[in-house]
């Protein structure tokens, strides 16, 4: 298949081998984060991501006898990662999930730049898709690795509201336990109605997401960075989908959503809400995270339809007890929109962004 590709099994467990007596790589999930540094410094930042590249650089033998193909990194590209000369990429208009659907124009498009979050790392399979491969556990099962485990049972996937990555693979090297998931990028801004019906699922298998914000939602698509890409949102064809889980909790299956308390986690969601460090119903933070976050997008036709308006105001200006559950608020969102009217439909949005007060 190329020069990447080892010239037999055995040549691919002695690299793997070798690869593991020399590797740079620890098994303690605790030892694989960013030093805390400023990654808008080029010089800085290409140090960061030098050290890591190290780390999955040397697992590249591992990942190769997988059939995956490591995104390289050149310390003298201030680019991020490229991707392996082969396979080839083999991404189309049309592909359906769980592949993400070519919106770029040139290999160089699909660059990988995020490289300072240490646990995650671009490839390519041996078909010429693009994936990610996340390390989320060390020797002593992690909660990010339960979450997964939890999300990709049969039953789980065949669940039309389960708005998540499905796992392809998982793999482990020295007890290191990594997940194989589909690329794709994070232009999302998903509509508010397919993003809580994922959260009413994450909830009822009473999971807390604690980190939602744009960046921690993807859309199947690969695209050219800055491109538009209204034309690709169409019903039927796009598809929505949370990611990152390391700040996630999975609460036992039978718990008592009611009763679940834990301590805040101050993310920059929460920040941006104006929420307290304490003790907090983390499924309350995650609704009130969520709509904050996709009213900015879904209220622009305040000016068409009002309603809308009153539906945001009543879940972020409420007293926090009154915060409704996911389910409560889709409820809530779907009657108003039921009154939607054919004309208020073909009326233009006041704007492409809303800007407004949450609950500061």
């Amino acid at each position: 298949m190329g020069s990447s590709t080892p010239e037999s099994v055995i040549d691919t467990a002695m690299s793997t081998l070798r690869a593991f007596n020399r590797s740079p790589v620890p098994n303690e999930l605790s030892q694989w984060i960013c030093d805390a540094v400023d990654v808008s410094n080029p010089e800085k930042r290409g140090q960061v991501w030098l050290n890591t590249w190290s780390r999955w650089k040397s697992l590249a033998p591992f990942f190769v006898s997988h059939g995956l193909y490591l995104y390289d990194y050149t310390s003298d590209v201030d680019r991020g990662a490229s991707p392996p000369g082969v396979p080839k990429a083999r991404h189309s208009t049309s592909e359906q999930p769980p592949w993400a659907r070519r919106a770029y124009n040139q290999e160089e498009d699909l660059d990988f730049d995020c490289l300072e979050t240490v646990r995650i790392w671009p490839a390519r399979d041996a078909d010429g898709h693009e994936v990610i491969i996340r390390l989320v556990s060390g020797p002593n099962p992690s909660e990010e690795l339960k979450i997964f485990l939890r999300l990709n049972t049969p039953d789980a996937r065949k669940d039309p509201r389960n708005h998540t990555l499905p796992v392809l693979k998982y793999l482990t090297f020295n007890k290191l336990i990594f997940v194989v998931l589909p690329r794709w990028d994070t232009v999302a801004h998903s509509p508010w109605v397919t993003s809580n019906t994922g959260l009413e699922f994450l909830h009822e298998k009473r999971i807390a997401h604690r980190d939602i914000h744009p960046s921690n939602t993807v859309m199947n698509v690969l695209a050219t960075p800055g491109e538009e890409l209204n034309e690709l949102r169409a019903s039927g064809s796009v598809h929505y989908a949370f990611i990152d889980f390391d700040s996630s909790i999975a609460f036992p299956e039978n718990a008592d959503l009611s009763t679940l308390r834990v301590q805040r986690l101050m993310r920059n969601p929460v920040l941006y809400m104006g929420l307290k460090p304490g003790l907090c119903d983390p499924f309350k933070d995650d609704v009130l995270c969520l709509t904050a976050t996709t009213q900015t997008m879904v209220r622009v036709i305040e000016n068409v339809v009002p309603e809308v308006g009153l539906f945001f105001d009543k879940i972020l200006h409420c007293t926090y007890d009154d915060v409704p559950s996911a389910l409560q608020a889709l409820q809530s969102f779907r009657r108003w929109r039921a009154g939607v009217t054919h004309d208020q439909q073909r009326e233009p949005p006041g704007g492409s962004f809303w800007k407004g007060r949450t609950r500061k």
